[in-house]
């Protein structure tokens, strides 16, 4: 896992963990990397052609987006709660772009 103290590691191109508090509740969000699916799975009842014209309006290649993962903990009242560990390490899912929590 990334050292959440410290500041962005040198190949990040945007922090990959963001903290808040909520009242006395502190949240991390830390980013387990990106599961690039096809933009079929996007609006899939949605007209083709107008999916399309979204996708290139919104800056964003018409074939596949990256749909972000994140590992959410929580800390309240002297326990720390882990929600959703991530995607894992199988290298058989051949994801080299998910599961960056365990790694």
């Amino acid at each position: 896992m990334n050292d959440i103290s410290g500041m962005a590691g040198r190949d990040e191109l945007v922090p990959s963990r963001y903290a808040l508090q909520i009242g006395e509740i502190d949240v991390l969000v830390v980013s387990d990397g990106v599961l690039p699916l096809p933009t079929t799975m996007l609006g899939y009842n949605a007209d083709a052609a107008i999916r399309a014209a979204w996708m290139q309006g919104m800056f964003l290649p018409p074939d596949a987006f990256d749909w972000a993962l994140n590992v959410v903990l929580v800390r309240s009242g002297g326990q720390t709660i882990l929600i959703d560990a991530g995607l894992g390490a199988d290298p058989e899912l051949n994801l080299p772009r998910a599961g960056q929590t365990v790694k």
